[in-house]
């Protein structure tokens, strides 16, 4: 049975989670749009920490890649009747580190899918990358992340390739509160542990596999990263 409306999509993605019995390690998210909600889980087995990302499945010469930050939580945000606001969200919060997240479908052509069909398949969240903790001024918060900056593409060997990035919801923080009120009428938290993506600061990028990459953030440091088929 295909989903109907936003809220079958996201039961059925529920649903899939619970079925595999996979644990969640993070989520993404964005601030909600007419006949659109972005909010799916990422699983513990396909995050990626470190310099290279063995990425299983049949060999590829490319792999699609958002540019984004990730915001990790030092404590609980379980499920409760009343909500949580900005300051209880932000006082959950820990360090934050730069990320990529990998884009994939279970689907041979998504661009014929409605969006709650979409949601349902996890709104192609078929991995995380979690590089280097970002080194905030003292004081700075998550809340304090820039909305835009300078990023730079390395390939060992060749020119830096440089582009502005932006957020698409003008910063990380909103995009979280809304994620954790938005599964708390669900019966449904937030972990330690856990980490939290609200948006591509560039779009999608095609990133090249077996070769060497730097990519810059720009003052907020370098995430380097090769892509090795399996």
């Amino acid at each position: 049975v295909l989903p109907a409306d936003l809220d079958d999509g996201f039961a059925i993605q529920q649903e899939v989670s619970h079925q595999l019995g996979r644990r969640i390690a993070a989520w993404k998210c964005a601030l909600p749009q007419p006949e659109k909600l972005i909010a799916a889980p990422i699983y513990d087995a396909d995050i990626h920490r470190g310099d290279v990302c063995r990425m299983s499945g049949p060999p590829r010469a490319s792999v699609r890649a958002e540019p984004e930050l990730a915001c990790l939580l030092d404590r609980d945000l379980p499920p409760r009747r009343e909500p949580y606001n900005e300051a209880e969200v932000l006082d959950a919060l820990g360090h934050t580190h730069l990320a990529l997240e990998l884009l994939g479908s279970r689907y041979s052509h998504p661009e014929r899918l409605s969006f709650p069909e979409l949601l349902a398949d996890g709104l192609f969240n078929a991995g995380l990358v979690i590089g280097p903790r970002v080194c905030l001024p003292d004081g700075a918060t998550p809340a304090d992340l820039p909305v835009e900056f300078d990023f730079s593409l390395t390939r060992v060997g060749e020119k830096a390739v440089s582009f502005m990035g932006r957020h698409p919801d003008r910063g990380a923080l909103a995009p979280i509160v809304w994620l954790v009120n938005f599964l708390r009428v669900r019966g449904l938290g937030l972990h330690a542990g856990q980490a939290v993506i609200t948006g591509s600061y560039a779009g999608v990028l095609e990133l090249p596999v077996g070769r060497e990459l730097h990519i810059g953030f720009g003052e907020l440091g370098r995430l380097p990263i090769t892509f090795l088929s399996c």
